[in-house]
């Protein structure tokens, strides 16, 4: 009988392991996969590949204290070899997503200092007015000018471009038409900006006016129940009762942003199938990139994705697409 406990009790003891190894090792790969995550978004177009592997720049960090409770700090990526370089970078701001801070969205603003970027974000949760936006620029501009500072004189400050994720939607709106120094900016991105119908409905500072937005705009989302919802206007009301769901950013609100934008300024859609609102600004990176790539480094081969016609419109894991650009 003791032989028999002996050996129950010893295979028992080597099926935890392999339980606790295997769990360990689900933990390990999960890491693994979102600091590498660009390795695994689905991609197909020839610039939407070039521009979703990570670029051919080393990266390092630093943060900053912004002495400030709601900002937090100032978390900044750059290309390494710009504390031994007289070049100047173009920059990219971040605005995170509600309850987000940058270490959220750590792999992502590193991959994108990757391609040549100086990476800014900081840890507001409730990013939506903008003002932590504009926060982040004033430290950009004293940084400039401070001798003893890494970043003196290598902020190219003429090429500015502004992100935002989820809630970071009505933040970069509500930057670059409410906020000081919003006319630096000179390009803009968003993944599953918040509808209009939300923030109506929540107000409080959520609202935004996106006719006022006079740069060069790109807005995305996915087909994911999250963001799509199953509502087709702003006039339908969530009810649970009669299964009418108003996703964050669905396809009515792309629409309507695009159509608010002035006919002006360069300005594209598009939505990527299969996507939901938590992963989405992480599944556009390679058209994200290309987007300021075109915009803040000159590059025009980059832009060829988003003309009428395009790459981006011709791409079979996008839908929606809509573009006022020429070629």
């Amino acid at each position: 009988m003791k032989k028999v406990m002996m050996t129950v009790f010893k295979i028992v003891l080597i099926l935890i392991a392999v339980v606790v190894v295997g769990v360990v090792a689900l933990i390990l790969f999960a890491l693994h996969k979102e600091s590498n995550y660009y390795k695994y978004t689905e991609a197909v177009g020839e610039i939407e590949q070039k521009y979703t592997a990570f670029g051919d720049k080393e990266v390092s960090c630093q943060e900053y204290d912004a002495n400030d409770d709601v900002i937090g700090k100032y978390a900044v990526w750059y290309p390494s070899e710009l504390e031994s370089s007289n070049t100047q970078y173009p920059v990219v701001i971040f605005a995170n997503g509600t309850g987000s801070t940058s270490s959220t969205y750590k792999p992502f603003l590193t991959y994108l200092s990757s391609w040549g970027f100086i990476s800014v974000g900081n840890d507001d949760e409730n990013t939506r007015t903008g003002a932590s936006l504009e926060e982040m620029i004033k430290f950009l501009i004293a940084e400039n000018e401070k001798k003893d500072s890494i970043f003196y004189h290598k902020i190219d400050l003429d090429n500015i471009g502004i992100a935002g994720h989820s809630q970071g939607g009505p933040a970069v709106f509500n930057m670059v038409t409410n906020q000081e120094h919003g006319s630096m900016v000179k390009a803009l991105y968003a993944a599953s900006a918040t509808s209009s119908y939300h923030t109506m409905v929540m107000a409080d500072g959520w609202e935004y006016d996106i006719s006022r937005v006079n740069i060069p705009t790109f807005l995305t989302a996915g087909t994911g129940s999250w963001d799509a919802g199953n509502a087709t206007s702003k006039e339908q009301v969530t009810d649970d009762k009669n299964g009418v769901a108003q996703g964050i950013c669905p396809l009515w609100s792309l629409q309507e942003n695009y159509s608010l934008l002035p006919e002006t300024v360069d300005k594209v859609i598009a939505r990527k199938k299969n996507v939901d609102h938590g992963d989405s600004y992480k599944q556009f990176d390679g058209y994200m990139t290309a987007w300021f790539v075109y915009h803040l480094q000159g590059d025009t081969e980059a832009g060829k994705a988003f003309a009428i016609g395009g790459e981006l419109s011709a791409n079979s894991l996008y839908q929606d697409v809509q573009t006022n650009i020429n070629e």
